[in-house]
């Protein structure tokens, strides 16, 4: 059996912090997206050949998704490449997540939108909201910290850590053999998820797990980011956990499917179904086998699901630049790793 790549929640470290903070939105901004990354030890330590290679994959992911989005803020992310051994982990990414209540959230998405009305699928899912998860705002929402930061917040700390396994045989480049692990398209689910989309905008994991012992715990009675798209048919969303269950990624009220969600508790709820598009192996995809990756585009699965939560086209025509000042008050965040394992089995 060729090992399946599985995208999953590990147990979570979580470290609980407050924070009091005031959102200035500089909308009109024309710069991009910018990841600046840092290379730690076990990359900058390796022969040339190997260090080149790896740094390569890191920056040529980096360079695809800073291409897609024009939203002005710069992102700093650590880069390791560990020899954590025959574990099953492939990957993995650790961020902080923050505490931002209903009603907030969707202001901060409405002032983005009114800022770069090019971005129609946010303008839609905005208008549609009414019919998914959460719409009456009862629950709360645990935003990653690269999507807070984004929205104009003042993320606590680094924001996140990006772990690739040395154990594993990945190539790092755009060429994939049969018995290879795409490397560059891993990276990208990663930097999906520090974006604050794929199993980081999902607290099913959470819901479904941990909290049934400790009801208390940070993302327990809270909703991701993804979760407000998560239906089921027409008008109707759907958090349900089962893996008999069908979910997919809509952003106008249900009506029509951009992908299928994850249901195997394995994986990330909030990643994509496997082969959920007949495309191959998705980015976002819950488990992909060794073997290229799809590549990313203006109209990827994983693209529409960002400019879902903000994210907006490199062909977006910001509108003149005007500053939004919104508290946010008392915020809990949270510390969470995420990580991607390797499975026996093939889907």
């Amino acid at each position: 059996m060729i090992p399946t790549r599985l995208f999953a929640s590990a147990a979570r470290r979580i470290t609980v912090y407050l924070a009091f903070a005031f959102l200035a939105l500089p909308f009109g901004a024309s710069a991009n997206l910018v990841i600046t990354p840092t290379f730690d030890t076990t990359i900058t330590s390796l022969n040339t050949a190997t260090r080149n290679a790896v740094e390569s994959a890191i920056n040529t992911a980096i360079s695809n998704l800073e291409s897609l989005y024009t939203n002005n803020v710069n992102i700093a992310v650590t880069f390791d490449y560990t020899n954590s051994g025959n574990t099953g982990q492939l990957e993995g990414t650790n961020q902080n997540y923050y505490d931002v209540s209903y009603s907030q959230y969707v202001s901060l998405l409405t002032a983005d939108s009114a800022a770069h009305p090019s971005n129609t699928i946010l303008s839609t899912a905005l208008a549609n909201l009414q019919y998914g998860n959460d719409s009456n705002g009862s629950k709360d929402l645990a935003v990653a910290g690269g999507l807070y930061a984004m929205l104009g917040g003042n993320p606590v700390g680094p924001f996140a850590t990006v772990t690739l396994n040395s154990y594993y045989n990945f190539s790092f480049t755009s060429t994939v053999a049969s018995n290879q692990y795409d490397a560059i398209g891993g990276l990208e689910h990663e930097l999906d998820e520090v974006l604050g989309g794929g199993g980081a905008g999902s607290t099913l994991n959470s819901v479904a797990g941990s909290c049934t012992t400790a009801p208390a715990g940070f993302f327990c009675n809270k909703v991701g980011p993804t979760d407000l798209y998560r239906y089921v048919s027409s008008h109707t969303g759907t958090l349900s956990t089962l893996s008999t269950a069908t979910s997919y990624l809509s952003v106008n009220g249900g009506v029509t499917s951009i992908v299928g969600f994850n249901q195997n508790s394995s994986g990330d709820y909030g990643d994509f179904a496997p082969n959920g598009t007949g495309a191959g192996q998705l980015i976002q995809n819950a488990f992909n086998t060794t073997g290229k990756d799809e590549t990313l585009t203006a109209t990827s699965p994983e693209t529409q699901m960002l400019q879902a939560l903000g994210w907006d086209l490199a062909t977006s025509t910001p509108e003149p630049g005007t500053n939004v000042l919104i508290g946010l008050g008392l915020l809990s965040i949270a510390a969470v790793a995420y990580r991607r394992r390797a499975k026996p089995t093939s889907l």
